[in-house]
This record gives C-alpha cells, structure tokens and sequence, in this order.
C-alpha cells in the first residue's frame, strides 16, 4: 500500500483539497481567517491564516517530492507524468474557476510547476550520472 501511495503526486490532495472545499461549499475567502495565534518569544503575537498553513504545507510536499525525483526506477517515470497532469489541473482550475483565482492556489501551481520540472531536471540528471558510472 504505501509502495503504491509513493507515485502519487501529493499537489493532488491540495488540488483535491481545493475542489471539496468548493463542492461542499465553503468560501475561498475562509483561507483568509486566522487559524491559530502564536505567542513568539519575541512577544509579537503570530497570526497565521489557514491560506498561510496550505502554503507551508505545500512547502513541505514540494520537498518530498523533490527527495522522490531522486530515484531512478519506472516508477519515478508514472510520477513525473502524474505530476504533470496535476499542473494541468492546477493551471485550468485557476483560469477558469472563481474558486481558484486567489494568491493561495496560485503559489500552490507554482509549486506544482516547480515540481514537475524540478522532477524531470533532477531525474534527468541522476539518470545521466547513474549511466556514466555504470558505462564508464
């Protein structure tokens, strides 16, 4: 199971996130609430919204998926493809649907792009690396 789960782009649950939050009705404008207040040590008072939470989340995924652009097996190849595919529906989604169109879903599809061709290059340039050693 978690051997199948490892070709999956995670930018789909964002984009996912983002249709089932639209189809059960919740507003977009509700990523603008504050999530949560943080007393820093500094004692300034952190606000984070929940828009700012997706955004570091998406930070993470993007760091995952770049650690799994690292392989070079078939499997590596099914993700780069399914990653590409999520980009399509992130960039569709953001000039058609009015739920779409904010800062938040933006810097996620710019995160999904930088992961489809971070994915290739990285990929690409393992994969040359890997078949000059094994060529000599």
């Amino acid at each position: 199971m978690i051997q199948a789960l490892s070709f999956i782009p995670l930018f789909v649950l964002f984009l996912l996130a983002y249709w089932v939050m639209h189809l059960v009705g919740i507003s977009h404008e509700k990523l603008y609430y504050v999530a949560a207040h943080i007393q820093l040590p500094s004692g300034t008072v952190w606000k984070p919204t929940w828009g700012d939470l997706m955004i570091l989340l998406g930070i993470i995924a993007l760091y995952v998926e770049l650690f799994k652009a690292t392989r070079t097996s078939s499997i590596s190849i099914v993700d780069h493809t399914l990653s590409t595919f999520v980009l399509v529906g992130f960039l569709v989604s953001w000039m058609i649907f009015p739920w779409a169109g904010n800062s938040v879903f933006l810097i996620l599809t710019f995160m999904s792009f930088l992961d489809v061709i971070a994915g290739f290059t990285i990929t690409i340039a393992t994969a040359r690396r890997d078949f000059a050693v094994g060529g000599k």
